[in-house]
């Protein structure tokens, strides 16, 4: 609950709307409260009376009166609808500015479809919250103690019976609140669990259908959508629980307030002087009654939205409190061009609590230099890689640019030098032009071509029918895994960078595509210091100095001639890829 008061933060930008809408609906309520002694005059003096002008007086006072608290209700929920939807606006754009500002090792505790949910629908539960549930609490509150004091003002002996019976129902309320708070936060987990199922099956549609694992996904999801619904239908049975018992409380107040109203009424007709009420002011009560009783019944609506929201809270919160894993300090160094030259000192680096992926490197590359990564599957390339850009740090040691640590240089201007080719070519729905500018949006349509050209697929985009123009779906849907690698490289290409690694983004081109890919960049780029990861002799061979992983450590370097001498790791790789190719060698 006290992560939902904080929420309340991202109203201040709304709070003169908010406080006028408050106002309004205060008005509002007011006016509604007035209408049951208008209709006890109606009676008593009206009706009782014989007098049909004040029958028509105050009839007419009911219908302006309720007009008019109509009218102010709408605007008032129009502000209280303006004040949520900004707050909602807000909130979605700084947990948006927040999820960016994560490192890879701030993602890694959170899911896709975890983060989705708590950015979209978790947000919109507060917004409804806000929208409504702080609608219906104010306007409940007003309307619980003005009919409370006015059916004092009314019947002091009455009114001593709600006094009984409200407590009652408010241990009920409490009660309850209680019980489903915990289980509406686990029900935003289930639904977490049932998104990331949706999600990865979505996005991984084909390679479920390719492997035949339809039955086993459809099995997986089934068993995420009944846990889903198991809590879901345990929250509706304790809210169905609430209503009929605060309708049920709500009933027998009004069976008391008639019956010993009526027995109070028909006493003071029947025995003159003895004291008693009116048939108007029993009328008049009886309505107050159910006002205040109403209101109860309105908030154990709203329990079903504050238990919603509090749970929702609480995980905007868990992403609000998650403090990035890479910081730059203050007074970081800010460069507009690397030089490129960069070094490992026995650097050492693991995931979370695991081991090591890197362990204990250390190596030299010279400004400009052409180097090829490469070992088997979980060697640790990778990882050795993440480390320049600071996607993640190192936990020993450390890593240098241009002499620089790179913990002491500005994200922004460190990056902004770098072009990292990331093993997934991760293209954006839209136009392949759109996809190309996204680094260099100032590029013109000759650098486009050139990029495209270098990376060899200029010639498939020309064969589009709109060409750079062509749209292309989200991950680059429509295009095949060679087409997609070549368009990231020429993205890359365009950001001019000072440290270009690509990072096994050859794996779907032929032999003499990648050559041809490979060199041209060599060409484009001959002051650019180019880092190739790759499983593939052919991505590496023509590198100043190859690096063989294993392990996290470097096991052998040298050219491709010198490590063929050494046979040792390198030269299994060639065998196993190469040997029966006559000539390559």
């Amino acid at each position: 609950m006290l992560s939902l008061i904080k929420l309340f933060r991202f109203l201040n930008k709304y709070k003169g709307s908010l406080i006028f809408s408050i106002c309004l609906l205060f008005v509002s309520t007011l006016l509604t409260l007035v209408q049951p002694r208008m209709v006890q005059i109606v009676v008593d003096e009206g009706i009782k009376q014989k007098e049909m002008a004040t029958i028509l007086l105050w009839g007419g006072g009911i219908v302006l009166a309720a007009i008019f608290s109509s009218l102010i209700n709408f605007g008032s929920g129009y502000l209280l609808i303006k004040s949520s939807h900004g707050m909602a606006y807000d909130l979605r754009g700084t947990l948006f500015k927040k999820v960016f500002s994560f490192s890879f090792q701030n993602l890694d505790k959170f899911r896709t479809g975890e983060l989705m949910v708590r950015i979209n629908s978790d947000v919109n539960t507060i917004m409804m919250f806000v929208r409504m549930g702080f609608f219906m609490i104010i306007q409940s509150l007003v309307m619980i103690i003005g009919s409370l004091l006015l059916m004092y003002s009314s019947d002091p002996g009455l009114a001593s019976i709600m006094a009984v019976i409200m407590p009652s129902v408010l241990v009920v309320f409490l009660v309850i609140a209680t019980l489903v708070r915990p289980v509406f936060l686990k029900m935003r987990k289930k639904l977490d669990e049932l998104n990331n199922v949706l999600q990865e099956n979505l996005a991984g549609a084909s390679l479920v259908k390719a492997f035949v694992q339809k039955k086993q996904e459809i099995k997986k999801f089934n068993v995420k959508n009944k846990g889903f619904y198991e809590i879901s239908l345990k929250i509706g049975t304790l809210m169905s629980l609430l209503f009929p018992l605060l309708f049920l409380i709500g009933q027998v107040t009004m069976a008391l307030v008639v019956m010993i109203g009526g027995q109070r009424a028909i006493n003071a007709l029947l025995v003159p002087g003895v004291p008693g009420i009116t048939v108007g002011q029993l009328l008049e009560f009886n309505n107050y009654a159910m006002m205040a009783m109403f209101p109860i019944l309105m908030l154990g609506m709203v329990l079903n939205f504050v238990s919603m929201a509090a749970a929702s809270a609480e995980r905007i919160f868990e992403l609000l409190n998650e403090q990035p894993a890479i910081t730059e300090k203050a007074g970081a160094v800010r460069k507009e061009k690397l030089n490129g030259d960069i070094a490992f000192v026995n650097a050492s680096f693991r995931y979370g609590h695991g081991e090591m992926a890197v362990s204990d490197f250390s190596m030299e590359i010279k400004s400009g230099e052409k180097i090829g990564i490469i070992g088997p599957t979980g060697a640790g390339k990778s990882s050795l890689a993440y480390l320049i850009p600071r996607f993640y740090d190192v936990n020993y040691g450390s890593v240098l640019i241009d002499g620089e640590n790179v913990r002491d240089y500005s994200l922004s201007s460190l990056r902004r030098s770098i072009a990292y080719v990331l093993q997934e070519s991760t293209l954006f729905a839209g136009t392949i032009k759109e996809n190309l500018l996204f680094v260099n949006p100032d590029a013109s349509d000759n650098e486009l071509w050139e990029a495209l050209n270098l990376a060899q697929a200029a010639d498939f985009v020309k064969e589009k029918e709109n060409q750079l123009e062509e749209v292309i779906g989200e991950k680059g849907v429509g295009l095949s895994g060679g087409q997609r690698q070549r368009l990231a490289i020429a993205r890359a290409i365009l950001s001019n960078p000072d440290i270009l690694i690509l990072d096994d983004v050859t794996s779907s081109l032929d032999l003499e595509t990648e050559s041809k890919v490979i060199d041209g960049i060599y060409e484009k780029l001959p002051d650019c210091t180019i880092i190739i990861i790759s499983q593939k002799i052919n991505a590496v061979r023509s590198a100043d100095r190859i690096i063989v992983m294993k392990d996290g450590k470097c096991q052998e370097k040298g050219t491709h001639q010198e490590l063929l001498k050494i046979k040792g790791i390198y030269k299994e790789i060639f065998n196993t890829q190469v040997a029966q190719d006559q000539g390559v060698a």
